[in-house]
């Protein structure tokens, strides 16, 4: 009943409630991810550590959701290789509904489960949809309420300046040889 509640009083607010401009996340904790994905197989964030994590809360009735899931498809994709993963979180819907809507819309993102809305609530995801980046080091960076680009130039430089760059060993050696030739 609640979250007939909660739905209802999203889709009577008027669209300028869902945009809002990037910012960093103010809470000192992050709060625990721990959900289903569509075959029931459980999630957590921190078995991401080492990764940026685009945490996306969405429905498929969500008109601002179904217009940003291709921007984020795309970054997913140009992101292929990166220590980049996209956790898409379906709130208050079933897997069958969620599924439905990944298959449509071609969805390669792990799409987890929050059938009651506790996770979005934990998250402060008052409204849809809520997006939420995560450092590789497991603690939220930035939020952004509303549809945005996410494959935009922008946000993939913010994206990439989370990841850590480890140096390859050829570019090491280089340097051992760089330093060890020096008087």
């Amino acid at each position: 009943m609640r979250i007939r509640a909660f739905l209802l009083l999203i889709m009577a607010l008027p669209p300028a409630v869902f945009a809002q401009d990037p910012g960093p996340w103010s809470r000192a904790e992050v709060p625990v991810l721990s959900l289903p994905d569509l075959h029931g197989r459980a999630h957590r964030l921190s078995g991401y550590r080492g990764k940026v994590v685009l945490v996306n809360f969405w429905a498929s009735w969500c008109g601002p959701c179904r217009e940003e899931t291709p921007s984020i498809e795309r970054l997913r994709r140009d992101l292929s290789g990166e220590p980049f993963v996209v956790l898409a979180v379906n709130v208050g819907e079933g897997p069958r509904v969620a599924s439905r809507f990944v298959q449509r819309a071609g969805m390669g993102s792990t799409v987890l489960v929050d059938r009651d809305g506790d996770a979005a609530r934990d998250w402060g995801a008052r409204a849809l949809p809520t997006t939420f980046l995560v450092g590789p080091d497991g603690r939220v960076r930035y939020r952004h309420v509303g549809a945005a680009d996410w494959a935009s130039d922008s946000v993939r430089m913010t994206i990439e300046s989370l990841m850590f760059k480890a140096p390859t060993l050829q570019v090491m050696a280089a340097a051992l040889d760089a330093d060890q030739g020096a008087p």
